[in-house]
């Protein structure tokens, strides 16, 4: 589970998420704390990353291991071993889940090749290119956020994400 503001570190860990060969589970930080836990257990969450701000505000389940981020006790001494091949196109890639007009949120599962399908369609059809710079305004819990982060990205282009202070004030986005 990711629960952080939008951030590079929030970038990073979806991508070192994946690149461990898990799946990832987006969760919004402003939800309220109940709202939270109730996710991280329908998600069955056992790992959680997170900021030691949000951390603190939100007292997380001791049932699940909370990383927090920027910790320097976490940065390897040694390199990571490469992984290879370790996932295939049938493999989960995250959970998002949807509001819950019922009530009760549900979770939708994205393996990698349908999000992968969709990054390709979604560059195609804005013919998207290595030059090409988005202002990602997409919550990670949203799955706009897949297509900011590996579509862009993955072609060498440039997510620009704005401050907190930012994303409500289409005036800040033009400088």
């Amino acid at each position: 589970g990711i629960v952080m503001e939008k951030s590079w570190e929030q970038v990073a860990s979806v991508m070192g998420i994946l690149y461990s060969g898990a799946a990832y589970l987006p969760i919004d930080a402003t939800l309220p704390p109940e709202r939270i836990e109730l996710l991280l257990a329908q998600g069955e969450v056992s790992i959680v990353l997170t900021t030691q701000s949000i951390n603190d505000q939100l007292s997380l389940s001791a049932e699940r291991e909370v990383i927090i981020i920027g910790d320097e006790e976490l940065i390897p001494r040694t390199p990571l071993p490469r992984l290879e091949n370790i996932q295939a196109p049938t493999d989960l890639a995250y959970v998002i889940f949807t509001s819950g007009s019922t009530g009760t949120p549900k979770g939708v599962m994205i393996d990698h090749r349908g999000a992968v399908n969709t990054v390709n369609d979604i560059n195609d059809r804005f013919e998207v290119v290595s030059g090409d710079k988005v202002l990602g305004l997409s919550s990670l819990s949203f799955d706009l956020s897949v297509n900011d982060i590996f579509g862009l990205l993955g072609l060498g282009g440039t997510l620009v994400l704005p401050g907190s202070d930012e994303l409500k004030s289409p005036q800040s986005w033009l400088h």
